[in-house]
């Protein structure tokens, strides 16, 4: 019986040393799973934390913001390894700083110089030739270093560094993962920051050149107007086009393509030549519209057969796409066909994209397919340029009207600002000149007066620019009637001080009983100060101001005669615009803002009315102006108290 116990007590003891054997074995295993488990578990949730936060910095310190914000999340999971991230922004947008700066350092190399940190050049470009990474070749960091490039040559690009601080196992090796995927990270937002950038560069050079869009668009539209009628096919888009003239040129061209080639998917793939791809418009036929928008595909990528098209010119003919190496067999797949037609769009000898045509049926198309398809693609290429450029042309409108109303805003604001201080200028200037503060000696005087016509002028141009801001926003005007007789001999008595130094002689033809007009009396008035203020000065001394009324039906015209330097002929047909001045304005030393008679374009438009002007060089100049007399009506069909003269004019 005690053998029996001792048998089974050595039995036991050989089962239990047998069973803690295997435990010593799998234990470090089942350790070290557990530390790649929780490993996985932060670079998962480190991933996602920098997807959740992946914004386009609008601005190169948007991005050294967005880089420090990237190193901290892997700083906050990872431990026993510092990094720093180098930056060069040489090639992008308007920035011209040509040297990397040093955006980022952690840990213990925050207390480094960033020389301590700088790579040299030769570790730059061999860095971004082996895209790979590499060892820091400076041991003087404190432990073990490793660098590796980010972004991509020509746009925003840079070096990340990572270095051990903590001593024992290889930390780069362990968090070699987590660096990795900060790095896609970077390159990821070091692309979005440069296309963003790139944008705004795009946005200010398409805004400076906004003509020569617009002549660009309309040789555009001549182009489609000829060549739309040498092929009968492109009659039925034009037919499209003027059944919706809101839009779908790109849809009816596909659709035509489509039924002319019994064919199941058609769609062009136009150059974005901002990122370098090709894009499949929306409206393709028999592509849903999250599919079209999926379809992009780098120039780079040339086992594309978009791609090679586009690069050689040549078409592209495959019986099944599905199975041929030469196409990118999930696009096919996506696109959900077997036969396949690829063909350029080329225009004035610059290709602009592709035109693909797909069918379910395998080896469906034809090499006359191809050359039916060439000649649509070829005449399509206007059309497809033409609308790209009305969208570009109406973003860029839509633009440009909201910086014009900045503008007015501004000028209005400023020009009412400058008014009350003017005003009170002129004020002081007065009491000066008219000796209420003390007598003055001749030379302050002459100072004063030249300072009081300097405000003088200003006080102008501030009116003026209030006024051309007034008129161009719509500013109301009370239509009543007007004796435009009276207010012209009112506005003649109040200007003919003007001419006196020059020794003008006035007359005027103002018959009695002449019949009122309708509108404002203010603006027509302005109308007339603005007229005779310009013949008088641009009379010659002892010359002749004429102003004459006369009655013609439905409207009452005056005219301003002068018999002065008249206006140059390659001038005449910029007289009203505004700030425009006449080249011989010098002639008799007069000034002027060059808005008096833009101003009187505008007046005159909103009395439904109409202003010309007869000049000869050298002879004088006539200006007249028509506008509607005054309608006798009965009460109850009169007039409302509050009518307006009509806001746009005629």
């Amino acid at each position: 019986m005690n053998g029996w116990w001792a048998a089974a007590g050595l039995g036991a003891c050989a089962a239990l040393g047998s069973w803690w054997a295997v435990f010593r074995r799998l234990l470090p295993a089942e350790r070290e799973l557990a530390r790649q488990t929780r490993l996985a578990e932060c670079r998962a949730a480190f991933a996602l934390e920098l997807l959740k936060s992946r914004r386009a910095p609008s601005s190169p310190g948007a991005l050294d913001e967005a880089l420090q914000a990237a190193v901290d999340a892997f700083l906050g999971r990872f431990g026993g390894v510092a990094l720093f991230v180098w930056v060069s922004r040489s090639s992008v947008g308007v920035h011209s700083s040509s040297d990397a700066e040093l955006a980022v350092r952690s840990g213990p190399l925050e207390a480094r110089a960033p020389s301590d940190l700088a790579a040299p050049a030769a570790l730059w470009d061999e860095a971004f030739s082996t895209a790979g990474v590499l060892p820091w070749p400076d041991r003087s960091l404190g432990g073990p270093a490793s660098i590796r490039p980010w972004g991509s040559r020509g746009r925003v690009w840079g070096l990340l560094g990572a270095v051990q601080t903590a001593p024992g196992e290889d930390l780069l090796a362990v968090h070699e993962p987590a660096v990795a995927e900060l790095c896609a990270y970077l390159d990821a937002l070091a692309e979005r920051a440069a296309q963003l950038w790139e944008l705004e560069k795009d946005r200010v050079e398409l805004e400076g050149g906004l003509d020569v869009t617009m002549r660009r668009l309309d040789e555009t539209n001549l182009q489609l107007i000829r060549r739309a009628k040498e092929v009968r096919t492109f009659q039925e888009v034009t037919d499209a086009i003027t059944r919706n003239p809101g839009g779908g040129v790109l849809e009816a061209i596909v659709s035509i393509v489509a039924r002319a080639l019994e064919a199941d998917l058609c769609a062009f793939l136009l150059l974005d030549d901002e990122t370098g791809e090709l894009v499949t418009q929306p409206g393709a036929f028999g592509i849903a519209s999250d599919e079209g928008a999926l379809y992009r595909i780098s120039l780079a990528n040339e086992q594309s057969s978009s791609v090679r098209v586009f690069k050689t010119g040549e078409p592209f003919l495959t019986a099944d796409a599905q199975t041929d190496p030469a196409v990118i067999a999930r696009y096919a797949r996506l696109w959900r066909c077997h036969s396949l037609l690829v063909v350029p769009l080329v225009l004035e000898g610059r290709r602009i994209g592709v035109l693909r045509v797909g069918s379910f049926k395998k080896a469906f198309f034809t090499p006359e397919h191809t050359q039916f398809v060439s000649l649509i693609a070829e005449e399509a290429a206007v059309l497809v340029e033409s609308a790209v450029l009305s969208k570009r042309l109406a973003a860029t409108n839509k633009r440009l009207a909201e910086m014009h109303r900045i503008k007015d805003d501004f000028v209005s604001t400023v020009s009412h600002e400058f008014k009350t201080p003017l005003t009170s200028i002129l004020g002081f200037l007065a009491v000066l000149l008219d000796g209420d503060a003390g007598p003055l000696a001749p030379e302050q005087r002459r100072f004063l007066g030249i300072v009081r016509s300097a405000a003088q002028r200003l006080s102008e141009l501030v009116s003026d620019i209030l006024d051309i801001s007034k008129l161009e926003t719509g500013v109301e005007m009370e239509a009543e009637s007007v004796d435009l007789g009276a207010a012209a001999r009112r506005v003649l008595d109040e200007t003919r001080w003007r001419g006196e130094e020059k020794k003008l002689s006035f007359e005027t033809d103002i018959p009695a009983g002449l019949p009122a007009v309708t509108g404002s009396e203010r603006w027509l008035s302005q109308v007339l100060e603005n007229l005779l203020s310009n013949a008088i000065k641009f009379s010659r001394p002892e010359g002749r101001v004429r102003m004459s009324l006369s009655h013609k039906g439905e409207g009452m015209q005056a005219t301003v005669e002068d018999a002065g330097v008249g206006i140059p002929e390659a001038d005449q047909p910029r007289i009203f615009e505004k700030f425009f001045r006449a080249s011989n304005r010098d002639a008799t030393g007069a000034s002027g803002t060059g808005l008096g008679l833009a101003i009187c374009r505008r007046i005159i438009d909103r009395h439904c009315g109409r202003i010309w002007f007869e000049s000869v060089e050298g002879k004088g100049t006539k200006f007249h102006f028509v506008v509607p007399v005054a309608r006798a009506v009965e009460p109850a069909a009169g007039r409302p108290k509050d009518a307006h003269v009509a806001p746009e004019g005629r």
